[in-house]
């Protein structure tokens, strides 16, 4: 009928358990932030503060343990007596007869070529340049082979997404035979 009231709509228990769960959750998060804010973040913040003077406190009182450590090894350390010079005995000369044998070496060569100055700064420059331009890096010849199409392949992927698409009907087909 036209004029009627419309029907009563059945609630939606999930529905209402779903937005109860997460505004609880909303709330619960930002408990959490207040407290961070305003409990744990100015603790943290002062024990920065007093950091440095805490580390200032015990270098000073290592220090004084080293002092007072070493003026008790000066109190109780004994004088030694300046070392002596001691002349050290002379070296003994003795001839030793030496039998020398002609043979027949080659001469070694002695002299290094020299370069004029112009080349010598350009190979200067040319290794300068070399060492710092780095060593060079290999370009790749290929593509990586690694990831899940890797391993799997394409066959394996669109047999994947077949029995995806076979599973949705089959859920579908189920959900209609039992509420209908």
């Amino acid at each position: 009928e036209v004029g009627a009231p419309l029907p009563e709509e059945s609630s939606n228990r999930t529905f209402i358990i779903a937005a109860v769960g997460l505004g609880g959750l909303l709330v619960l998060s930002m408990i959490c932030l207040a407290v961070y804010a305003l409990v744990i973040a100015p603790r943290q913040r002062a024990a920065r503060q007093q950091e440095p003077t805490q580390i200032a406190l015990q270098n000073t009182q290592v220090a004084q343990s080293l002092t007072q450590t070493a003026q008790a090894e000066r109190a109780t350390a004994t004088p030694t007596a300046a070392p002596t010079n001691t002349p050290s005995p002379s070296p003994t000369v003795t001839a030793t007869q030496v039998v020398v044998l002609p043979t027949d070496t080659p001469t070694p060569f002695t002299t290094l070529p020299t370069l004029a100055p112009l080349t010598a700064t350009a190979v200067f420059q040319a290794t300068l340049d070399a060492a710092q331009a780095g060593t060079p890096t290999s370009t790749p010849t290929a593509l990586p082979n690694t990831g899940f199409a890797d391993d799997v392949g394409i066959p394996g992927l669109v047999l994947m997404g077949l029995a995806l698409v076979a599973l949705i009907l089959l859920v579908r087909q189920l959900r209609t035979r039992t509420t209908g």
